[in-house]
């Protein structure tokens, strides 16, 4: 298709573009629709559009049509080198990447522009992650899409949110629950889109263990998350994407033997503590969605050493999760 005389492209939302139909010209666009929000990419090569396929495949569904629209801007030249790699600087709703790219994102308009030394750079999984999903997510979680720090699994409708710290143990539950055939929301952030509707979003990624907690995989690499080092787990891509209508709340607590307790409002809220870095930037956003989910109360789940068990009396008990949802 011709357009002001630049070949283009628009990918059909909800799929994986056809990468043999991508055109060949100066310049290509295409619109997806990660977490349910379109997202209109143009770039100076289509190997580029490519790039945010691959960062997008898993996590689109069609957009809502009242949503706002999102711009990201691909280009290739030249970026400062810096052997530190991609470092990230933000500034109210705006947010710069530098080394070995130039990135910049404004939440407020919805916007985001990036250059890269060369076609090929965001075929490198970790760089496309600490570069693109960081713009897509920043433009995201500013525009109706709340990051609840939280791994979570799905009944039905329904999706069973377990929240906590860093190292509580998160991830080893988010795999037991995968283990148990429940499919999976994620291993550490779920989205709350809480504007006309409540619906919980994920994103599918590998879930990241510590080396002594992780199954001894072939292949299962090990990455620097958070600065602390971890195993891959990858799991199989669930043929569609993995969302809920409603929610219910367990906040992680350790201790002797797994349990269950009802919570009121209130204290599952104070017992999650403070955000943690990252999370602390959108306080009010992610205040007015835990609110929102824990309106008809929450849980306390007390974890034995052993993941399987807390995921096994969550299912034994999952006619009172369900009846406490919110939705």
């Amino acid at each position: 298709m011709e357009q002001a005389g630049r070949r283009v492209m628009s990918a059909e939302i909800g799929t994986t573009p056809a990468t043999d139909k991508l055109p060949t010209g100066d310049c290509a666009f295409a619109y997806f629709s990660p977490l349910g929000v379109m997202l209109r990419v143009e770039a100076s090569h289509p190997r580029l559009i490519e790039a945010v396929a691959a960062a997008c495949r898993g996590w689109e569904a069609p957009a809502d049509p009242q949503g706002p629209t999102l711009h990201l801007s691909l280009k290739v030249g030249p970026v400062p080198v810096d052997d530190t790699g991609p470092l990230v600087d933000t500034v109210g709703l705006r947010l710069s990447i530098s080394g070995d790219v130039e990135a910049h994102a404004d939440a407020g308009h919805g916007q985001a522009r990036c250059r890269v030394a060369n076609v090929g750079a965001f075929e490198d999984p970790a760089f496309r992650e600490q570069v693109l999903d960081c713009l897509i997510l920043w433009l995201l979680t500013r525009n109706g899409r709340t990051p609840i720090h939280a791994s979570g699994f799905v009944v039905g409708p329904t999706a069973i949110l377990l929240a906590g710290r860093s190292g509580s143990g998160k991830s080893c539950l988010a795999l037991a629950a995968h283990s148990a055939g429940f499919p999976l929301l994620s291993d550490d952030t779920v989205y709350l889109e809480t504007g006309r509707r409540l619906r919980v979003w994920g994103i599918p990624r590998p879930v990241h263990l510590f080396p002594e907690d992780a199954p001894q995989l072939p292949g299962a690499a090990i990455r620097l998350r958070n600065g602390k080092r971890k195993r891959a787990i990858a799991l199989p891509a669930p043929p569609q994407p993995v969302t809920a209508d409603a929610a219910t709340l367990c906040v992680l607590h350790r201790g002797d033997r797994a349990s269950l307790e009802w919570l009121d409002p209130a204290t599952a809220i104070a017992a999650l503590g403070p955000l943690e870095p990252g999370f602390d930037l959108l306080a009010t956003e992610i205040e007015a969605g835990l609110c929102r989910i824990t309106r008809r109360g929450a849980w306390r789940l007390t974890l034995s050493a052993e993941p399987k068990e807390a995921i096994a009396l969550l299912a034994a008990n999952l006619p009172r999760l369900i009846e406490h949802a919110s939705s």
